[in-house]
């Protein structure tokens, strides 16, 4: 073996190679060995014989998955053993799905018949019977649920994911040429700002730039990382969509995965795993598929405790057990009864896999390959911090086509960024100190007015309405007339207990049961239902429901005029849409809904927002638009702007 410079052994399934800057010179190496470097260390530059360059061309095809197989394409066979060498599952397609639970499917009936012993007791278990009831009415005692503020939450992301820019109801999709600029002030996630990428036009030709803030340096590291792992040009787009699914949502990596999120990592921070601290921030500029970039600017203050995450030692099994001290902690246990008992059956089982395993996949996928803790999700210590949040999906097997659909919308993403011209800033500042920032000129890519949507997420329940206007109002692109600030509230009724149905659940109860008690086919199916009181999960349901179909409107208002909103939004040239152009009012109705217009959806959507996405029927949308004032002084000559700034003075 020739080498250069300085070289470092490594031994890898017996196997002798030496690592030079990841380039690898190896004579004689296996298949297997091949694969474990290949998988381990990224891009080979190989100089041997013939055979191993053309197994560096036929495995460079899957450097993630490889050794461990393709990425997952479809539902695939639930049987174990169906093959000579029994030790290996079938990897045939499945289509006959098990006619009890239709979690799983098998390509044949054969292999139906020699994996029922295995399949057996998931049939059997108790929570696929209709009439399955939670511990404490079986116990016959009161319902004791935790905390809404506590680290656990079975299902939902609060809200679903929207498109923030909405051009066909804006600008228009037409304008392919002009440039747009978007800020998310107090990003949690990249949920919306994938599903705003994806509703570009595929002919789009301008430029897309992204501020994506948030103050806390765990959350907004962790969504660079994931941006970075999946528009890294390195490993294919359907594989990167795949990891991507797996670092957002799953537990647990497989070793393939841990490896190639390592490298990343080492690509982000750089000398930042040194420790080195020779600067005030942190700055990184990252390629990526396409023409834009990936940039981010944090203090290195900010910076030190994701990393302490990043780089942590702890094993999975340690990481596992943690986050089932969360999950399985008593406080918990019947709000995790609850969220089951609006649940169809085979969707309760489907929970409980992933709850137990840790990993989002189809419910027939072998997770032992997943030996390795997402770093993304557990503290330096190994403390759990997500909460097991999940989306809106309709299937038996709901996991499998939650993984499908969110594999799609990440592949879709990496296309369009790899396409158009898109750039995203990262910055982790609290959001009134980088609003004064970017009037001072601090990110250049970002100076003064221009944007032309900012999003500030639920702000408006910390700082109030009138901070979050002051702050971010001047910085909207006034040279566009659907330049918009979105918020929206979850605590608008915090000081009014009597907007709410569900907030006097007793007084509601007894309000429902004589309404219904007045119609005759009514009365015997609900006895038993009234006869349980608030220990009763149907009733329970029908409580928390209610808001869904009351109307809000008045009391809103109300809280609307307590606080100025009106005059404060003029002062700053801005005014309250009546009609929406970016997201409904609420949710269930319809984007220009009207005032006192009532959710409209059916019982399967009702199904999906309710019970699976769990979202706050009583949360409110506000979107504010530059006034018309503003926008005739735009359209006229500069004596009359100047007219219209004296009397304005």
């Amino acid at each position: 073996m020739q080498t250069r410079g300085f070289l470092r052994p490594y031994m890898s399934n017996s196997v002798p190679f030496y690592i030079f800057h990841r380039k690898i010179l190896v004579r004689n190496i296996s298949k297997e060995g091949f694969a474990w470097i290949y998988c381990s260390h990224g891009p080979l530059y190989v100089f041997t014989d013939g055979f191993t360059s053309t197994l560096c061309t036929r495995i460079g095809e899957s450097k993630i998955s490889c050794p461990y197989g393709e990425p997952i394409r479809h539902i695939m066979c639930a049987n174990q053993s169906t093959r000579v060498r029994a030790q290996r599952r079938c990897t045939e397609q499945g289509f006959i799905s098990c006619p009890r639970c239709q979690l799983v499917k098998y390509c044949s009936e054969r292999c139906q018949k020699q994996h029922w012993p295995r399949h057996s007791s998931i049939c059997a278990h108790p929570y696929l019977e209709g009439n399955w009831q939670p511990e404490w009415v079986l116990q016959e005692r009161p319902p004791s649920f935790a905390c809404s503020s506590a680290t656990f939450s079975p299902s939902s992301f609060i809200f679903p994911a929207f498109d923030a820019l909405n051009l066909t109801q804006n600008e228009g999709i037409e304008s392919t040429d002009k440039n747009y600029k978007l800020c998310f002030a107090a990003c949690a996630d990249i949920r919306n700002l994938i599903e705003t990428v994806n509703n570009l036009p595929s002919n789009y030709q301008g430029r897309f730039d992204v501020l994506i803030n948030n103050s806390d340096p765990i959350i907004i590291n962790r969504d660079l990382v994931i941006l970075y792992a999946l528009l890294n040009p390195e490993p294919s787009i359907d594989e990167a969509a795949e990891l991507a699914v797996h670092l957002m949502y799953s537990a647990a990596l497989s070793a393939p995965s841990a490896a190639y999120l390592q490298r990343c990592l080492d690509d982000v921070y750089g000398s930042q795993y040194d420790g080195h601290t020779g600067d005030f921030s942190f700055r990184t500029c990252l390629s990526t598929r396409g023409e834009g970039k990936i940039c981010s600017l944090q203090t290195v203050a900010g910076v030190r405790s994701p990393l302490e995450m990043f780089m942590s030692t702890y094993n999975l099994a340690v990481a596992l057990k943690n986050r089932w001290k969360v999950l399985a902690a008593p406080e918990n246990v019947d709000t995790w009864d609850r969220f089951l008992s609006r649940l169809r059956p085979n969707h309760r089982m489907a929970f409980k896999r992933f709850r137990e395993t840790g990993v989002l996949a189809p419910f027939a996928v072998d997770t032992s390959r997943f030996t390795h803790p997402n770093r993304l999700m557990f503290s330096s210590q190994g403390t759990w911090l997500g909460k097991g949040k999940i989306a809106m999906i309709e299937s038996a097997d709901i996991f499998g086509c939650l993984f499908f659909y969110l594999k799609d919308q990440f592949r879709r993403f990496a296309y369009q960024v790899k396409n158009l011209n898109v750039n995203f800033v990262l910055t982790q500042f609290d959001p009134q100190i980088l609003a004064r920032g970017i009037s001072t000129g601090v990110i250049p890519i970002f100076e003064g007015a221009c944007f032309d949507r900012v999003d500030t997420k639920d702000m408006m329940d910390d700082v109030g309405i009138e901070a979050c206007l002051a702050d971010w109002g001047p910085l909207l692109n006034r040279e566009n007339r659907f330049a918009s600030l979105l918020m929206h509230s979850r605590a608008w009724h915090s000081e009014r207990p009597y907007a709410l149905a569900r907030c006097n659940p007793r007084a509601a109860l007894m309000l429902f049961m004589h309404k219904c008690f007045k119609i005759p086919t009514l009365n015997s199916k609900l006895k038993d239902v009234f006869a349980q009181g608030l220990r009763s999960p149907a009733l329970l349901r029908l409580i928390e429901s209610l808001d869904a179909f009351y109307d809000h409107d008045d009391i809103f208002q109300e809280f609307l005029d307590a606080g100025n909103t009106g005059p404060i939004a003029a002062a700053f040239d801005l005014g309250l849409r009546p009609h929406h152009k970016v997201h409904p009012k609420r949710f269930g109705v319809p984007l220009d809904a009207c005032a006192h217009q009532m959710p409209d959806v059916s019982k399967s959507q009702f199904y999906d927002l309710a019970s699976l996405c769990e979202v706050d029927f009583s949360a409110r949308f506000l979107e504010f638009a530059c006034s018309r004032r503003t926008r005739a002084t735009e359209d006229c000559s500069p004596v009359f702007r100047v007219f219209f700034a004296f009397n304005k003075l």
